[in-house]
């Protein structure tokens, strides 16, 4: 289950302002199942996505997503 990613958090590379992590909840058929918590100065939203496995090997690959050793709650606290 979820491969070389097991128990793996995330930060994605993008906005400005913006401090975006992704974690994997799941994996099914049609790949993983993530929860993306982004920050700003409005505050805190979390949406539950699926993601494919060779689109999420694609961005880790690329480094639109790098492997981040704290957990989301130390960033967002």
């Amino acid at each position: 289950m979820y491969g070389p990613y097991r128990m793996k958090q995330f930060r994605v590379k993008g906005v400005s302002g913006v401090e975006t992590y992704l974690r994997l909840i799941g994996e099914n058929s049609d790949g993983y199942v993530i929860l993306i918590t982004s920050v700003n100065e409005a505050g805190i939203r979390e949406t539950e996505e699926t993601i494919s496995r060779h689109l999420f090997d694609a961005c880790v690959r690329t480094g639109y997503l790098s492997e981040c050793e704290e957990p989301v709650a130390a960033h967002i606290a």
